[in-house]
């Protein structure tokens, strides 16, 4: 029997066996996460070329440092080192395309003339030209000149292959599990084939928050019948449903107050299906309600992690900036509109007013 002819009910069986066998995939893989940075992290850093003159005598070295940093200052080379056992770095060589003296010895007997019979001879070298970002970008430049590095220990953690530990691993694996399984779940009353999870556009999203391992909300996407609302956006909706907001009316038989966030009979299967997990959202208290808002009461999603399929659009990313998620994750690259990885890096947009982190690799 063809594939076109089979009953539907084997098709749904099929499907649900392949989804299944993604979510085994996912749970039980034991490689860590990969964050997704801006790009300027792995880039080698350009080169510029400098003349550098070798000292005479290395106890006039530091007379030397005084007198060149008063007179030719280098402020926008601080990450460069002045000198490297005797060469000591004089300035770029652009400095002297704007000067009369064609030799960096007539620049020195015109601008720094007690440093004038200072060296034995001058070279030009290549020296980085910004500074380096994390270690592995500081040992490259460390190859041209000495450099000035202070690294940053979150940074260079998160850059690596074991940024989260064992215990926190399996939390995320499991969450991106069961967005999986929000979408078999949705799959036959959505009207969407197995095609749309594993390499459509359509998405799912559990939203978490981390503090007490609680999921506040799940939801499917419904782009084909609203078309904004895709599942990003549709989780921000159902989190603001927990916190008496919320614009849409699209679960028919949705939970209340710390439930909000769920379809019952979605609800009733993740309960059974994910027992070991907490659900519902912290009570939330309205400033209308208590003159001192508590501190434990969120605003939209801020401290919560949002688990999808695949990598959010730009209106989705965008939304998740405004509600001030703490942490993105997402399993399937979207090669045509993702605005987290594949065609921009959002979050490393400095100009926005919050910034998440988003981590990938669960296949």
């Amino acid at each position: 029997m063809s594939e076109a002819t089979e009953p539907p009910g084997k098709k749904a069986k099929m499907a649900d066996t392949i989804i299944d066998n993604v979510i085994e995939n996912i749970m039980h893989s034991k490689k860590n996460l990969t964050a997704v940075l801006d790009d300027d992290f792995y880039k080698e850093i350009p080169l510029i070329k400098v003349y550098i003159g070798h000292a005479k005598d290395p106890k006039e070295i530091s007379r030397m440092f005084q007198v060149l940093n008063e007179k030719v200052p280098l402020k926008e080379f601080h990450h460069l080192k002045r000198a490297r056992k005797r060469e000591i770095l004089l300035c770029p060589t652009v400095f002297l395309d704007t000067v009369m003296p064609q030799s960096i010895q007539e620049f020195l007997e015109q601008n720094v003339d007690e440093l004038k019979d200072c060296f034995e001879y001058f070279k030009e070298i290549e020296v980085p030209h910004k500074p380096p970002l994390v270690r592995k970008q500081y040992l490259e430049c460390s190859k041209h000149w000495s450099i000035n590095f202070h690294p940053n220990k979150y940074l260079e953690k998160l850059i690596s292959d074991d940024f989260f530990k064992n215990e926190d691993l399996i939390d995320h694996r499991l969450f991106m599990g069961m967005a999986f399984e929000v979408a078999k779940w949705y799959q036959n009353d959505k009207k969407f084939t197995l095609e749309d999870i594993v390499k459509g556009n359509i998405n799912a999203a559990v939203v978490v928050d981390p503090k007490n391992r609680s999921v506040v909300a799940v939801v499917c996407d419904n782009r084909y019948e609203h078309p904004i609302q895709h599942a990003a956006m549709l989780a921000i909706d159902n989190v603001a449903k927990t916190q008496k907001g919320g614009a849409w009316s699209t679960v028919v038989d949705s939970g209340t107050g710390t439930l909000a966030g769920f379809d019952k009979g979605m609800l009733m299967h993740l309960k059974n299906k994910f027992r070991e997990v907490n659900y519902g959202a912290k009570m939330f208290v309205s400033k209308r309600d208590d003159a001192i808002q508590s501190e434990d009461s969120p605003y939209l999603c801020t401290g919560y992690y949002i688990y999808l399929l695949r990598e959010p659009c730009v209106m989705c990313a965008m939304g998740l900036v405004h509600a001030r998620t703490k942490r993105v994750f997402f399993c399937y690259d979207n090669l045509s509109n993702g605005a987290l990885k594949s065609k921009t890096k959002l979050q490393c947009v400095e100009a926005l007013n919050h910034h998440f982190e988003v981590f990938t690799g669960f296949l």
